[in-house]
C-alpha cells in the first residue's frame, strides 16, 4: 500500500550539502532505512539507527494502551484502501509545551490537545478504519499515550462497526458544542440563543477527538482550515459509533453531506467547513437552527 499512503508533510527534502533531492521512505530493512536517513541527518548514524529501529519494530497489540482491543474480524480488499496520516497534529501546542487544566471536561491548550491521526478509506471515498492517538496523555513519558480507534465496514447491505469505546455515551443535561476560538460570531450567537453551551479547545484533531469521546455533542467549524488528513481517521470512528462528519455549508439548505476522501492530486482542503457528530440527534437539531445569518 506504500504509494497510497499520503500524509500532511512532503517526504521529499533538497540537500545543499549534497546538492540532490532526498525521499524519505521506509525501506525492507532497518539497515537501509538507517543509511537513507544517516543521508537527510548529516551523516548522524546514532540517531539514524535509533528512528531505523524504532521504524522497523515489531509492535504487539497488547501494546497498545487502549480502553477495548479488538474482539472480532472485518476484512478487506487491500487493493481498494488508501490512507491520510498526520504524524503530529496540534503543532503550536507541540512546541509550547505544558500541560494545562481542564476547564468543562477539554483541555482548552497544551500537550495533551497533540494527537496522531490515521485514517483509511476505500476506493468510494467513505473512511472505514481510523486511530487518534494521543501521545502525551499522560505527563510521565514511561506511563505511555493513549489509543482510540474504530472500524465501519459496509458490506452486502450489512454495516460492520467495531471501536475502542462505547456506542452511547452518557447523556449530558445540555447540548456541548465545541468551536475553535475564531468562530464566526454570528454562528457562535446563533448557537448560542437556540440554548447550545460552547466550549473551545486547540487542533482539529483534539477538537474532533471531544465529540469521539463524548466530551462534547459536535463540533462545528465555518472555515475551510482543516483537511483531509485532519478528520479522515476521527471520521471513521464516529461512523464505527453511530455518528459522522458533514460539510457545514449544507446546512444552509438543510442538506446533510458526508465529507469525502480522495487522492492528494485534488483539493485536500474541507474547504465547505465541517459539523462532526457523533448522534444524529444532535444533527437534526442543528440543521433546524435559523443560519440564515451565516
Amino acid at each position: 500500500m506504500g504509494e497510497r499512503v499520503y500524509g500532511e508533510e512532503s517526504n521529499h527534502f533538497f540537500s545543499k550539502k549534497l546538492n540532490k533531492e532526498l525521499i524519505v521512505e521506509v525501506k525492507c530493512n532497518s539497515i537501509d532505512t538507517a543509511l537513507m536517513l544517516a543521508e537527510l541527518l548529516n551523516d548522524d548514524r546514532e540517531i539514524a539507527n535509533i528512528l531505523a529501529e524504532e521504524i522497523h519494530k515489531d509492535v504487539s497489540i497488547e501494546e497498545i494502551n487502549t480502553k477495548i482491543l479488538p474482539d472480532e474480524t472485518i476484512s478487506f480488499d487491500l487493493e481498494q484502501l488508501s490512507i491520510w496520516i498526520d504524524p503530529i497534529d496540534g503543532t503550536n501546542e507541540y512546541i509550547r509545551g505544558g500541560y494545562d487544566e481542564k476547564i468543562e471536561n477539554v483541555y482548552p491548550k497544551g500537550l495533551k490537545c497533540v494527537t496522531v491521526l490515521i485514517g483509511v478509506y476505500n476506493s468510494e471515498g467513505h473512511p472505514v478504519m481510523g486511530v487518534v492517538n494521543q501521545p502525551f496523555f499522560e505527563q510521565r513519558i514511561d506511563e505511555g499515550f493513549q489509543c482510540h480507534w474504530g472500524v465501519c465496514s459496509h458490506e452486502n447491505g450489512c454495516t460492520k462497526r467495531l471501536s475502542s469505546l462505547e456506542i452511547s455515551p452518557e447523556r449530558k443535561k445540555s447540548v456541548v458544542i465545541c468551536t475553535g476560538g475564531t468562530e464566526n460570531i454570528k454562528i457562535l450567537e446563533t448557537l448560542r440563543k437556540s440554548g447550545f453551551k460552547l466550549i473551545t479547545a486547540c487542533g482539529a484533531g483534539y477538537k474532533l477527538l471531544t465529540v469521539i469521546l463524548g466530551v462534547s455533542d459536535a463540533y462545528i467549524l465555518s472555515k475551510g482550515t482543516t483537511y483531509l488528513w485532519d478528520t479522515c481517521g476521527p471520521h471513521a470512528i464516529l461512523l464505527a459509533l453511530g455518528g459522522g462528519i458533514v460539510e457545514m455549508a449544507g446546512i444552509k439548505s438543510n442538506q446533510r453531506n458526508d465529507l469525502k476522501y480522495k487522492e492528494p492530486e485534488n483539493s485536500k482542503c474541507n474547504k465547505l467547513g465541517i459539523i462532526a457528530y457523533r448522534n444524529t440527534e444532535v444533527l437534526e437539531k442543528l440543521l433546524q437552527l435559523p443560519w440564515d445569518n451565516y
